[in-house]
């Protein structure tokens, strides 16, 4: 959208700048004659009006946020996501890893009826110590893992299991996987088929989804629902519940599917993932930002719900959506849906595309994280897709826009934070780009119109661009963040960058410059020699040029407190402005080329005070603005 507005805007005045100049010459020539003064006039105010800033701050402003992005461990890969991620208005993000640490270990233990909190009781046991009635969970979960596991998930079963079943009959490092089933959309379980050394009889695991488990296991409903009750039990309290199944195969000639294998049921495992600790605080931030932050988990909905309540979420049972309920809303239910969901649990990653969709169709601008091979569709359909850098596919990574570098949620918060204030700081520059051409125009033109001397020729706009280019770009990305940043919500995505108060004011601004540039060189020109008054008329235009930029970069606020807040580059830019002020009046070179006169201190400083004295117009300006802020 910056680019089609800006593009717009620059088609516009590059339009007037033709119109103008042309008329300029050919008034110019006709009136006195000089073709050649006429050409020079024509082409600086050719110069004058084209706004070639822009392509400088459309360039520098997105690079110089996707390394302040980097430096919050937020890479790059779509240079327009910075523009989009401050006007998000909905952040869909993952669970595990994400809004947790993913750092996973064994917390409850239930076999047989028997339940063993091992946060308590195993933190107790010396190892080797493990009640025998917990033996085959432990064993089984093991087999229906990866023997070199790298899901922290898996490695917890390890780890569990080296601790307590070493030197045991239970681990079985010389067994030979010969068959593996994975999970699908339609199973959420896992089995691996074993084979013993001796024999031809074959051991099948399987660990998974509680509910996919139990209907492996073709349970009666009393026994169903005792596993249920125990499965809520965990979740309640934030666990992630996983079930674990056995079973025996005889021959080679495997089933197709896991509901061919006779399977009975072993235990239930809960896994504590804890919530990364500054995750409520960021979820409080995007709350108060007009954010809206959706989870999306295959977890057990009473999981979701109770690590929903940890971070912060809304609470309630309406605010969450299953997988199951997604399949039977059709696009238009879903959109109403989604409008007050805060939890989507037991989602598949293709369903991540529908919910993108979804959203998008209610007017939200979204932003989505996704780590795995089938969350491409939902990051490239997102406004801003996000991928996670330590746990993301290549094939993630290459759909996002941005990539967590270490998959932290508040790295987003931060982004959208640091998008925020590079939007805010390119608006500022926009308006100073547009206010600061109208006096530059507006002196290239008037004085010939109105029979007096050229004060700009082409060189005096080079020398101004060499001011102005700096302080445009640099000097403006280097504002710190308002402060309000994180209070105010999401802007429109599609609201022009200029409104029609922002476009009437920066105008208003400029002409203020030009009535004082226009001033002096009217009085300098009865005073002074024609040098002179050039020199004394460019003197003031320099000066209402810095003092512009304090006006800018304050925005509603009063001129004190822009001067008082903190950009060493500003103050660079500002001084190496004065300097090249002070070596164009009194370079004896200089003063040739630029057609300057020696201009005395003291006229030096009248005019100082001459380009100073804009300010007051320039308050004047901010204060029907902070009038109007409502209406605008």
């Amino acid at each position: 959208p910056l680019q089609k507005q800006t593009a717009m805007l620059v088609r516009n005045l590059a339009l007037l700048a033709l119109a103008l100049s042309l008329t300029l010459v050919v008034v110019h020539g006709l009136l006195r004659g000089d073709w050649l003064q006429a050409l020079l006039a024509g082409i600086a105010l050719a110069m004058a009006l084209l706004p070639e800033e822009y392509p400088v701050v459309l360039t520098v402003f997105p690079a110089l946020g996707a390394r302040r992005l980097a430096r919050e461990g937020v890479l790059t890969r779509r240079i327009n996501a910075i523009e989009t991620l401050g006007a998000t208005t909905v952040l869909c993000t993952d669970k595990t890893g994400t809004l947790t640490e993913n750092r996973m270990s064994v917390s409850r233990l239930v076999a047989g009826g028997v339940a063993l909190d091992a946060r308590a009781d195993l933190a107790t046991l010396p190892d080797g110590d493990l009640p025998e009635a917990f033996h085959a969970l432990v064993e089984y979960s093991i087999l229906a893992s990866v023997v070199d596991p790298f899901d922290p998930m898996e490695r917890a079963f390890h780890q569990l299991g080296e601790r307590f079943l070493a030197g045991t009959e239970h681990l079985h490092r010389d067994w030979r996987l010969v068959q593996t089933y994975a999970l699908s959309p339609a199973l959420r379980a896992m089995a691996h088929v074993w084979a013993a050394p001796e024999g031809d009889r074959q051991v099948v695991a399987a660990k998974g989804a509680p509910e996919a488990v139990v209907e492996l296991c073709h349970l009666d409903p009393v026994t169903q629902a005792g596993i249920a009750a125990a499965v809520d039990a965990l979740a309640a309290d934030g666990l992630r519940v996983l079930a674990v199944a056995q079973g025996r195969f005889d021959g080679q000639d495997w089933p197709a599917a896991e509901h061919d294998f006779d399977f009975t049921f072993v235990g239930l495992l809960g896994l504590s993932d804890p919530l990364r600790p500054q995750v409520p605080a960021a979820v409080a931030e995007c709350r108060t930002a007009g954010i809206r932050v959706v989870m999306i988990t295959g977890d057990y909905p009473v999981t979701a719900r109770a690590i929903a309540r940890q971070a912060g979420l809304a609470e309630t049972s309406g605010a969450l959506l299953s997988g199951e309920e997604m399949d039977t809303l059709d696009d238009a239910a879903l959109r109403e849906r989604m409008a007050a969901v805060s939890v989507c649990a037991r989602i598949a990653p293709e369903q991540k595309l529908r919910i993108v969709q979804a959203l998008k169709a209610d007017g939200e601008v979204v932003a989505m994280t996704g780590d795995g091979v089938n969350d491409a569709p939902a990051l490239r359909a997102a406004h801003v897709g996000i991928a996670m850098g330590a746990r993301g596919t290549d094939v993630a990574r290459e759909a996002a826009s941005l990539v967590l570098l270490n998959d932290d949620f508040t790295a987003i918060v931060r982004g959208v934070r640091l998008g925020r204030r590079i939007f805010d700081n390119l608006r500022q520059s926009m308006s100073y780009i547009l206010a600061v051409h109208v006096p530059i125009a507006g002196m290239a033109l008037l004085p010939v119109l109105l029979g007096w001397p050229a004060l700009l020729y082409p060189m005096h706009i080079a020398l101004l661009e060499l001011i102005i280019d700096p302080a445009c770009s640099l000097a403006f990305e280097n504002e710190p963040a308002a402060s309000d940043v994180m209070q105010r919500p999401p802007r429109d995505a599609a609201a022009p960058l200029f409104g029609g108060a922002t476009l009437w004011l920066a105008f208003l601004q400029g002409l203020g410059v030009l009535g004082v540039v226009l001033a002096a060189y009217a009085v300098s020109d009865q005073r002074l020699s024609e040098g002179e008054a050039r020199a004394f008329a460019f003197a003031t235009l320099v000066v209402a040029n810095l003092a512009l930029i304090f006006s800018n970069r304050s925005g509603t606020k009063s001129l004190w407190s822009a001067l008082r807040t903190p950009n060493a580059t500003l103050w660079i830019v500002i001084g190496l402005a004065l300097a090249l002020l002070t070596t164009a009046l009194y370079l004896p070179w200089a003063i040739g080329v630029l057609r300057f006169g020696p201009l005395p201190a003291h006229e030096l400083a009248m005019a100082c005070g001459l380009g100073v004295l804009a300010v007051s117009w320039f308050e004047t300006v901010k204060w029907f603005r902070r009038g109007r802020t409502d209406h605008v």
